[in-house]
Order: C-alpha cells, then sequence, then structure tokens
C-alpha cells in the first residue's frame, strides 16, 4: 500500500469517528430537547417538557355570594363559652355561606369574619325583594347530619317540612396533555337535593317531582292535584313549589 493510500484511510478514519462523535452530541440533543426543551416534531403537536400555564378551580363556593343583610341565632353552649349571660342572637349584620370552607362569612366594614357553621342554628337572610330565607344548621335536623353538614334552606313549615341542601361538588379537568386540547380549569358547582320531615321523625331524602311531592302529600292527593292542575304549578320553580308547599300546610292546618 503506497503512502497515499495510507494517507487516505487514515483521513477516512479520523472523519468517522468525527462523524461519529457529532452522530452521538445530536442524538443526545435530541434527547435532551425531548425531555427538557422545546422539541416540537410538527406545529400540531404540543411542547415537551415545557412547564404550560396550569389550569384553575373557578366556579360558585357559596349559596349566594352576595352580602345579604340577615339576622342569626347561635347555639346556646357556644354562646356560654364567651359570656353565660349574652344573648343567642345578633342582626344587621352582612353574611353568606361559604361551603368550601365550612363558614358563615359576615361583613364588618371593610373586614370579613368568618364563623364556624357549627356554631349557628339558624339564619334569616334578606332578598332584594324584602322576603327573608331561613337557613337551619341540619344538625337539628337528626342522623343525616352527619351526611349533609351545613345548612339547608326551609321551604316549608308545618305538618310537612321541606329543606333544600346545596351540595358543593367539582367538575373536573377535560384537558389531554398528549392531544393538547380540552378544558384545563376545574369548576366548582352546586347540587341541590331535597329533605322532608314530618313530626319529631327525622330528616329524609325525596326526589323533587311530581310522584315525589304527592307521595310527600298522599293523604290530600286529589286536593293537591287539582291545585296543582288549577294554578299550572311548574315545581321546578321556586314560587311555584313555595306555593304548593304552603297551600298543603294550610290545607292540613284547617282540618287538624
Amino acid at each position: 500500500m503506497s503512502a497515499i493510500h495510507r494517507l487516505l484511510i487514515g483521513a477516512c478514519l479520523l472523519l468517522g469517528l468525527s462523524a461519529s462523535g457529532n452522530a452521538q452530541e445530536m442524538a443526545q440533543s435530541t434527547i435532551d430537547d425531548f425531555n427538557y426543551g422545546e422539541f416540537r416534531p410538527n406545529n400540531l403537536a404540543p411542547r415537551y417538557g415545557v412547564a404550560e400555564k396550569p389550569g384553575q378551580l373557578l366556579g360558585q363556593i357559596y349559596i349566594d355570594s352576595t352580602f345579604r343583610s340577615s339576622s342569626v341565632v347561635f347555639y346556646k353552649e357556644v354562646i356560654k363559652r364567651y359570656d353565660p349571660n349574652a344573648s343567642d342572637s345578633i342582626a344587621g349584620y352582612y353574611l353568606r355561606i361559604n361551603l368550601l370552607e365550612d363558614l358563615v362569612e359576615f361583613k364588618i366594614g371593610d373586614a370579613l369574619k368568618g364563623v364556624d357553621d357549627k356554631a349557628l342554628r339558624r339564619l334569616y337572610v334578606t332578598q332584594p325583594d324584602g322576603s327573608l330565607i331561613k337557613f337551619v344548621n341540619t344538625r337539628d335536623l337528626g342522623p343525616i347530619s352527619t351526611e349533609i353538614p351545613g345548612f339547608v334552606e326551609v321551604l316549608a313549615e308545618g305538618a310537612l317540612n321541606v329543606y333544600r341542601y346545596q351540595d358543593l361538588k367539582i367538575k373536573e379537568p377535560t384537558y389531554s396533555v398528549a392531544l393538547s386540547v380540552g378544558d384545563k380549569n376545574a369548576y366548582y358547582y352546586l347540587r341541590p337535593s331535597y329533605y322532608y320531615q314530618k313530626g319529631n321523625k327525622p330528616a329524609q331524602e325525596f326526589k323533587l317531582n311530581k310522584k315525589g311531592l304527592l307521595e310527600l302529600m298522599s293523604d290530600r292527593k286529589s286536593t293537591i292535584e287539582k291545585f296543582m292542575d288549577s294554578e299550572k304549578i311548574d315545581i321546578k320553580d321556586n314560587n311555584d313549589l313555595h306555593k304548593l308547599l304552603a297551600y298543603y300546610n294550610a290545607r292540613k292546618a284547617e282540618r287538624e
């Protein structure tokens, strides 16, 4: 082999080694970009390794987010811890019910004061039209309070007590990292459930539909059905529901 041939072979080997080294460096660079950088195989693919803007937790955590004028009644044992002679009720404060933290938030000037919902027995909240919504602590409804802690809204009182409970739920994000589609945010929402109570019996859940209500009012079924037809009652309408329940309790009071 001539000196020229040996020189050419040596040069080729050096080039090969250099190319191999560059290939290894390129491969490692690609891995690094894939793992940590902005590697994008095509324009439709998501960015791998780059922190994306996180989703948020949105939605309603209050039964009513507006602070409303109110009067409240505390459990007596709570008041006695501070002053045995103090009244168990206060009025004139603006409040809202925080379902996430199990608090009643009172607005005092520019500040907020949170009170554990277990300390409060009843709330009377004034609405824009001047009407009152009454809330009672589920502690007074019997064993059901372990399943539905907090407050229920009183829809009817009398021979038949009816309550609405607002349960705080979360709708999970639908976002897919692999496909880069969907909603990153999670949402709080309120899911109502309904309970009834007759006499001193513990409260029980029922389905709020025509069949469920007629079962509760079975002793006045024909009267109630006529009333619903004549008044065109829509039980999904809050005012109609109140009207129907009040009518039943009034008829019961007349005959007892």
